[in-house]
């Protein structure tokens, strides 16, 4: 099913990217007219690509203005299946293959790897940082280069974490039936950003969003905290 045109096409990764959002901001973004955007959204509503809300269903809530506040649209999971996925090449049947032979620690260990290839440019970069959230600012870049459409904010309140969001996971079916490599991502980003990082949701396990929250306090940091408190 073929309909989505170059500029359906771009109005669908950002939605990705930056959902749920309002018409009017799309076409803010996107440098189109809203009239456009709302005509395309309708369009893909009826195809159930997108689904409109009252309230942002996930996501930072945005502050109230006056009047009725404006829906927001985000990708549906069928939407999510329209765009070209890189990953393809990682066919179900060699995971179950390997999973059925080796082991879940084999898919773990294949997912592990698979990661620290990925991240084989950046590791360097982010090490060479001091900063946590530029840490995550390298991090969140290179996971959207690779197709997760990744965001980050800094959290607000005595909390002291990021949230780092993946709005697509091209291997989500892969991962449905193998949460090995969900595991091994978030072991990934606990060693390369060197902080105790939190999954929430995952879209492989039905949320809409994989979130995470990443500690800036480093390891040590709260290793060091610990062993003090045990001596008093």
């Amino acid at each position: 099913m073929q309909f989505l045109t170059v500029g359906r096409d771009r109005l669908a990764r950002e939605l990705l990217r930056l959902s749920p959002i309002s018409a009017s901001d799309l076409a803010e973004t996107l440098g189109i007219s809203a009239v456009a955007v709302r005509k395309h959204l309708d369009d893909m509503l009826v195809k159930e690509l997108v689904e409109a809300h009252e309230i942002a269903p996930f996501g930072p809530a945005k502050p109230k203005g006056r009047g009725r506040p404006a829906k927001v649209y985000s990708l549906t999971s069928r939407g999510r299946d329209f765009f070209e996925n890189q990953y393809q090449s990682l066919a179900e049947d060699s995971v179950d293959y390997i999973s059925k032979h080796f082991g879940t620690e084999a898919v773990k260990s294949f997912a592990k790897t698979r990661l620290r290839k990925l991240f084989a440019k950046q590791i360097l970069k982010i090490e060479a940082e001091n900063s946590t959230e530029k840490k995550v600012t390298i991090l969140s870049d290179s996971l959207s280069a690779d197709g997760f459409a990744a965001t980050h904010d800094l959290g607000s309140g005595p909390s002291h974490t990021i949230q780092l969001c993946q709005h697509n996971c091209p291997i989500a079916h892969v991962a449905e039936k193998h949460p090995e490599f969900c595991e091994a991502e978030l072991e990934i980003f606990n060693e390369i950003l060197g902080v105790n990082v939190t999954r929430l949701s995952t879209i492989a396990n039905g949320g809409n969003i994989c979130t995470s929250l990443v500690s800036v306090v480093p390891k040590n940091a709260i290793t060091s905290a610990k062993q003090h408190k045990e001596k008093i």
